[in-house]
Formats: C-alpha cells, sequence, structure tokens
C-alpha cells in the first residue's frame, strides 16, 4: 500500500511524491523541505507538514502566513483521506491511496478492509472477545506481509481496565506507579522468585498487530540488551499479556532530568550539568561503538541515581522508539511528540527521521544540558506545535548566555558547536564533545 501526493497546479505541477512507509514530507520555500518551491512568493518557508504512515495521513499547518486549506477550509490540523485537495500558495496537491496491486482505494477505511480479506478471520479484542470495528489499523513485520496470521488487539474498555488493574505480568508483582509518558506507563515491580526491584515498563500498541510484527519488535529490543554500561539503564527483558508489551529495566531510584530542570528553573549548578552530560555522552561512545543510536535523548529519558560517589546519570529507553515506530506500532506520532520530544530532536531528523546518525544524539544531548543549565529550550517559547517544527528548521537557537549569564562563553561555543543545524560542523564522536566539555565540569 502506498500513499500519493499528486501536484496538480502551481510550480511543480505534475509531479508526484509516493510514500509506501512511515515518513514526513513539508512544502514551503525553505531550500531544505522535500517540496520547495521558491519561487512562490504565497508560501511561507516551511508551510505544511504531513506526517504518512499508509494508509493514515495528518497534515498539520506550520504556522503559515496564507494558510493551508483541505478541500476549500482553512485547517491547522487535518487527517487525510483519498481525494483531498490540499491548496497551499500556489499549488494544488491531491492526495491518492494505491493498493500493492496498483488498485485506487477509495477511503483510509477501504485501504485496510483492502488486505483484511487475507486474514484467516475477523480480528477480535484478546481481552474480552469484541469484534473489531472495520478498517481498523494493522501493524506488520514489513509493508509487504500478507496478513495470514492472527492478529493481537485490545479494545478501549480493557486498555482502560487494565490500567486501573496493571497485574498483567505473572512473573512480577506492581507496587506503585513510577511515571507516564508518551510511550507508556512504568510501574516499580518486584520478581516474585528473585525479589529484584525492577521498573517495568506497559506500553499498548495504537494499532493492532501481527504475530511477526510482535516477534520482530522484541526480536529487536532483546538486541538492546547488549548495552552493558553503568550510565545506561540494563535492559533485562521482555515479553506481552494481555496486548500489553512489558519490558524490565533496571530500576533507578531517583529521578530524571526533567523533574531536576524543572526544580531549579534555570539555576542549577553548571559544573554539576555538566557532569551530568559528560556521564551521559560516557553510554553513548560506548553505544555508538556497537553501532546503535539512541534517538530519542531528552531530559525524560536521562535517569538520575545516586552512588557513593553523587549523583549518577543512565540513559534510558534506548531503541525504544525507533523499534516501535519502525513497525507501525506508534500510529502518527507527532501530536503526542510536540512539547515532550521536537525540543531536543536534531533538524535533520524532523526531515527524515528514518536516518538518525550519532551526530543526533550529540544534537539532542547539548539541547539537553542546554535546558538543564537555562531552564528554557533552545528557542523561545512558542505556543503551537507548527511554530515549534518551524522554529527547528529556520531558526538558531537563542545563545545561552541571553538565557544564564554566569555561563562561561567557552561553554557557550561548546553548545553552539554542538547545536550547528549541519551535522558535519558539529563535533565528530562523543568522546571528543566529552572533551570538549570537562574544563566546566
Amino acid at each position: 500500500m502506498r500513499v500519493i501526493l499528486d501536484v496538480v497546479q502551481g510550480p511543480r505541477k505534475g509531479q508526484s511524491f509516493i510514500f509506501e512507509g512511515h515518513d514526513t514530507f513539508i512544502v514551503g520555500r525553505s531550500k531544505l523541505v522535500h517540496c520547495s518551491m521558491p519561487e512562490d512568493s504565497a508560501l511561507s518557508r516551511d508551510h505544511f507538514l504531513i506526517e504518512i504512515d499508509p494508509p493514515r495521513c495528518e497534515l498539520r499547518d506550520l504556522g503559515s502566513t496564507n494558510g493551508t486549506y483541505v478541500n476549500d477550509r482553512r485547517v491547522e490540523r487535518a487527517r487525510l483521506e483519498p481525494g483531498d485537495r490540499i491548496t497551499a500558495g500556489q499549488s494544488l496537491f491531491v492526495f491518492r491511496l494505491e493498493s500493492g496491486n496498483g488498485a485506487a482505494l477509495a477511503t483510509t477505511r477501504t485501504a485496510e478492509m483492502a488486505v483484511s480479506h487475507r486474514r484467516p478471520g475477523p480480528i477480535t479484542c484478546i481481552g474480552c472477545g469484541l469484534p473489531a470495528p472495520p478498517g481498523i489499523d494493522v501493524a506488520r513485520a514489513s509493508r509487504s506481509e500478507a496478513l495470514q496470521e492472527p492478529v493481537q488487539w485490545l479494545c478501549d474498555t480493557c486498555r482502560a481496565e487494565a490500567a486501573i488493574t496493571p497485574q498483567l505480568v505473572p512473573q512480577y508483582t506492581m507496587l506503585r506507579e513510577l511515571g507516564r509518558g508518551a510511550m507508556g506507563v512504568v510501574y516499580l515491580a518486584q520478581h516474585n522468585q528473585t525479589g529484584r526491584k525492577v521498573a517495568l515498563k506497559l506500553i499498548v500498541p495504537e494499532s493492532a498487530a501481527t504475530r511477526s510484527a510482535v516477534e520482530r519488535f522484541l526480536r529487536e529490543m532483546s538486541v538492546i540488551s547488549q548495552l552493558k554500561h553503568p550510565n545506561i539503564v540494563e535492559w533485562l527483558e521482555q515479553g506481552t499479556a494481555r496486548g500489553h508489551f512489558w519490558f524490565a529495566m533496571e530500576y533507578v531510584e531517583g529521578t530524571n532530568l526533567e523533574a531536576l530542570a524543572h526544580a531549579h528553573r534555570g539555576a542549577y549548578p553548571i559544573d554539576q550539568a555538566c557532569r551530568m552530560a559528560c556521564q551521559v555522552l560516557k553510554g553513548l561512545e560506548h553505544a555508538h561503538k556497537l553501532g546503535f543510536v539512541h534517538r530519542d535523548i531528552k531530559p525524560e529519558n536521562i535517569l538520575i541515581g545516586r552512588s557513593s560517589a553523587g549523583l549518577v546519570a543512565k540513559i534510558s529507553d534506548f531503541g525504544l522508539a525507533k523499534s516501535f515506530r519502525s513497525i507501525g506500532l506508534s500510529g502518527l506520532t507527532f501530536s503526542g511528540e510536540m512539547r515532550g520530544t521536537i525540543p531536543f530532536m536534531p533538524p535533520e531528523q524532523m526531515l527524515d527521521f528514518k536516518t538518525v546518525t550519532p551526530a543526533g544524539d550529540l544534537y539532542a544531548t547539548a539541547a539537553t544540558l542546554y535546558y538543564l543549565i537555562a531552564g528554557q529550550f533552545l528557542y523561545d517559547e512558542v505556543s503551537e506545535g507548527g511554530d515549534l517544527i518551524r522554529a527547528l528548521l529556520e531558526e538558531k537557537p537563542v545563545p545561552i548566555r541571553e538565557r544564564r549569564a554566569d555561563v562561561p562563553e567557552g561553554l557557550q561555543q561548546v553548545l553552539q558547536k554542538c547545536l550547528a543545524r549541519d551535522p558535519d560542523d558539529r563535533y565528530p564522536t562523543a568522546t571528543a564533545l566529552r572533551r570538549a566539555l570537562r574544563p566546566y565540569c
């Protein structure tokens, strides 16, 4: 199945853009965007973005001056259906869906039903047996996978009940909730045989999922257990239970960097902040040497524990967002990531989130350090998600000394280098960035 955007009017008339997997598509006058039309003065530099996860597509206006229109109605956000007409500046796009054999599909629901006939039977909730609604989204191990095997799905009622009574994993006893985030709920739990306390994360997929998709995801996550380092949260085991994915991880008794930054509001000791950033970079050095990229470094994912030597920073959720998204289990994600992830995201990840290099992790680490020291994001506060994306793509970060005057000039230069828009202009490795930060620890 694929999404096609045909340009039927405007400077790129006659061109078609084709998408077969989870992707983003940005239109505007900027040279950086996917569909650049600098000759169209009615377009903003970054005009609108479409997040695509066939057959689902969501359009978001990026705070454009002249607006984005779907079927002649001005919108800030809109879910797209086949045949929808998108107007921006002088250009008109038409949204189409095609099945694997090239047949046009009339609706996103038709798109899912087009493959549903290959299933051995109807999808039902694995908790209560309720039949799934027609056209339900199904995550597969690959886009070409035929849906000829059982599909796991949990209805809204069973999801809600599981949230109230989360004793889902037989070998663990839930003790209390530790926190909630975009990727699920984390509980303090105790292993019934060993008595070891762990952080147990429960995630319910946004989509139904084939058995192959579930197995592929768990296989990818099991590889993360190779990462053994004092500054990386240890991954213990994982599995599924009643439609949930569960992950048992090292329990870090303490807080996270998000809470630390919020408590100090721009007054956190600079030397201590740099020491914690260097600990994060030690963990990244180890991971990058083994070929792993985190892709989602942010304050929420840096846990802060204690040892006899003082505070210890540990990176959590290594590889989780990538693996979950890669097989379509996360659904359309930007609406949930606006405030939590995008302020720390490297610009290149917004344009191509499937290909992220170690340089992206270094950018996110620098953005996280900036946030801890300054108590503010890299960019001036904005109220709308579109403005936040536009700032990421177009604006330069506010120099940190404008946020906090006691920051050394040399540290500001280190951060500016690591926050360069071009990855090639940043520090080449986590080791190099750690050396640059060492004088300020």
